[in-house]
């Protein structure tokens, strides 16, 4: 490609050569100028190629004696600047979420074009093409900066690189974290936060996954599905008949009993179930905080097998933490499902007690509280404000409280017309 370029370079005017390079920086910078993602980084790689075009312009008013040496560099300049073209235009191309998810290597591919450019410049034989000596100062300072020049992740942009990457690592993230994780990315992509808007960015970081297949890059496309794996759970993404759909699939699949904690998943220190299991260099799991305390305490032998531990070495046990919380959900799921049959009896401290283990429920995790919702909680709970009992009254009111106040749209809703008068004169009494 390069010889081709050589040639063809040999054969055209001096005049037309540079005519045709400034077209062409021209073109790459009206491709970077259209860019969105990394927008600051591409406006000043712009000012750079203008600066370039400039000097361009001014070397084709000039009377050229060694076009020779001049038409190599030309080429080698026309090669850099298409390289660049064609970084501009995938990155208003491809899809934005996509865009932010590479930022490290886009600003690293940037930074090269910009030095391959000034590299290219330095070509230019200035001591021979006997040129006025304010351009070859200018040519000189030109190449210097491009050659100097950094670019950088956004700071915003790094903050959500960080969030990814250690909601992959964890493996098994929360819904909440989720939502928030997409709704920072937006900001950072300019995509508005509302729900058609990121399913349509959703979906075209599903088709990057396609395309990386397509190119058999399979690493790029698994790491764009342990992405998709992780936004998929923010609220945005799922509709609420999806989730209702999910969640009834997933609890219609399960008997009708807790089942009892496997022992791998207690602490062999605490006796504990783990939150936080990691593997120590024996390949036993601890939970974190003990097997730290451990050490801090001045022992380096392992608890169970009393071997020597390297006490650096702490790797995360995913897969464990995974099924803990699967174990977890499965159990906490046939937990909400029986809850509501205990409601309904006349024996008010077990109405008490059921309340409480709610209670409990609604503040461990939100996921929880949208379980309740999906099974018409709130109706049996609204029914229970005319219980003479107040500590009925008083724990229902705290239930319902978290419930509405999760979603705006869940206030009304979710809420019958006439038991919400009701609802709202119990809330007032309960207060004073």
């Amino acid at each position: 490609m390069a010889n081709e370029l050589l040639t063809r370079a040999s054969l055209a005017p001096t005049s037309e050569l540079l005519s045709r390079t400034i077209v062409a920086v021209s073109d790459t910078v009206k491709a970077a100028n259209e860019v969105v993602v990394h927008k600051e980084n591409f406006k000043r790689f712009s000012i750079h190629l203008e600066n370039v075009s400039f000097i361009l312009k001014s070397l084709s008013k000039e009377h050229i004696h060694n076009a020779w040496s001049l038409q190599k560099a030309m080429a080698s300049l026309n090669r850099e600047v298409e390289i660049a073209k064609q970084l501009a235009v995938e990155s208003n191309s491809r899809s934005k979420v996509y865009l932010l998810i590479n930022s490290r290597k886009i600003v690293t591919r940037l930074n090269c074009c910009t030095k391959d450019i000034g590299r290219a410049i330095t070509l230019i034989p200035l001591a021979s093409l006997n040129i006025n000596s304010g351009l070859n100062q200018q040519i000189s300072e030109l190449c210097q900066k491009m050659l100097d020049a950094e670019y950088q992740t956004a700071a915003a942009d790094e903050e959500i690189l960080k969030k990814v990457e250690t909601a992959i690592q964890e493996g098994n993230v929360d819904r909440s974290y989720a939502t928030e994780l997409l709704a920072g990315t937006a900001h950072a992509i300019g995509v508005p936060v509302e729900r058609g808007a990121l399913k349509r960015e959703f979906e075209d970081l599903k088709n990057e996954v396609e395309n990386a297949k397509s190119r058999t890059d399979m690493a790029e496309a698994l790491h764009m599905e342990q992405i998709i794996a992780v936004l998929g759970k923010a609220d945005f993404i799922t509709s609420a008949q999806e989730k209702e759909t999910k969640y009834f699939e997933m609890r219609n699949s399960l008997g009708e009993r807790p089942l009892t904690a496997l022992h791998s998943f207690h602490c062999p220190i605490s006796h504990e179930i783990m939150v936080d299991p990691v593997e120590t260099s024996s390949g036993r799991t601890f939970e974190r905080s003990e097997i730290e305390k451990w050490f801090a305490e001045g022992n380096n032998l392992c608890p169970l097998t009393r071997l020597p531990l390297d006490i650096r070495i702490l790797r995360p046990n995913k897969t464990l933490k995974m099924s803990i919380q699967e174990w977890k959900d499965r159990n906490t799921m046939i937990t909400i499902s029986t809850i509501k049959s205990e409601l309904e009896t006349n024996d008010e401290e077990g109405v008490v007690q059921s309340l409480d283990k709610l209670q409990d429920l609604c503040l461990e995790r939100k996921e929880h509280r949208e379980w309740l919702k999906i099974e018409n909680y709130i109706t049996v709970l609204i029914g229970l404000l005319s219980s003479k009992n107040r500590e009925i009254r008083k724990r229902v009111l705290l239930i319902l409280s978290m419930l509405v106040m999760d979603n705006a749209e869940n206030k009304v809703s979710r809420i019958p017309h006439n038991s919400f008068s009701l609802f709202t004169i119990l809330i007032l009494d309960s207060s004073m």
